[in-house]
This record gives structure tokens, C-alpha cells and sequence, in this order.
């Protein structure tokens, strides 16, 4: 199985006290062959909302193991990645959906992705499947 890791699901993964952790937490022990891709995007968002919620040590720490870990992936966004989402977000201008998420529907479907490890309802709102 291979998903879109999106910051949602990380940070519930990562933060103890995110009301999601224990579903995060049970996604990744239940599914030990997962693996899972992520754009820069979603690390920059990621270590920014844990510095601010576990302090620098603690969000460098999270970001650095991300990195070296062979069950996630980091792609790099290229310009026909950010092209796109930023069309898609003109598609969807009804809906909130922030540049990260768009190139991330983008990045999905370049890769063939139906599903993403997210809580963000968005995904599911643009017709992506959500786990957990």
C-alpha cells in the first residue's frame, strides 16, 4: 500500500496530544508495509506546526527522522506540479483548499494515488479516499 502522507495524519502520528493520534498510531502498526510519499510542502508545514506546538528540538527531531526513514518518501515539487495545483485551486475556488493540498491532489494523481493518509476532509471533498 502506498499513500500520500499529508501533514493532518503526520502531525496526528507525532504529537501525543492531537485527539487523532491513537487512529494515526493504529493506521501505521496495523499496516507495517506501508509506505508513503510526501512533498516539501507538507514537511515545511509539518515542522512549523510542531515547533510551534513541541518546540524547535522536537519538530527538528520529527523532520529529520521523516527524512532518514525508508517508509517515507520526500518528492520534491517541480513547476508542473505547482502549474497544476495552482489551476486546481481555480477549479475549486468554493472550497478552501491551501496551495500544499492542491499539489498534493496533483502529486496524487501524477502517481497514480487514490488514497492519502490525511484527517483533512478536503481530500475526500476532491474525490480522494481518505485512511484511516
Amino acid at each position: 500500500m502506498k499513500l500520500l502522507a499529508d501533514t493532518s495524519a503526520l502531525l496526528a502520528a507525532l504529537w501525543d496530544d492531537d485527539e487523532r493520534h491513537r487512529a494515526a498510531i493504529r493506521l501505521l502498526r496495523k499496516n507495517p508495509q506501508a509506505r508513503f510519499v510526501l512533498t516539501e510542502l507538507i514537511l515545511a508545514e509539518l515542522v512549523t506546526r510542531l515547533r510551534t506546538l513541541t518546540g524547535t528540538s522536537g519538530a527538528v527531531a520529527a523532520g529529520s527522522e521523516l527524512l532518514e526513514s525508508n517508509r517515507y518518501e520526500l518528492i520534491f515539487t517541480d513547476m508542473e506540479l505547482i502549474r497544476g495545483g495552482l489551476a486546481r485551486m481555480g477549479r475549486f475556488a468554493d472550497k478552501r483548499l491551501s496551495l500544499t493540498d492542491c499539489v498534493s491532489f496533483e502529486l496524487m494523481e501524477r502517481l497514480g494515488l487514490d488514497a492519502a493518509f490525511t484527517f483533512d476532509r478536503d481530500f475526500r471533498d476532491c474525490g480522494f479516499r481518505m485512511v484511516p
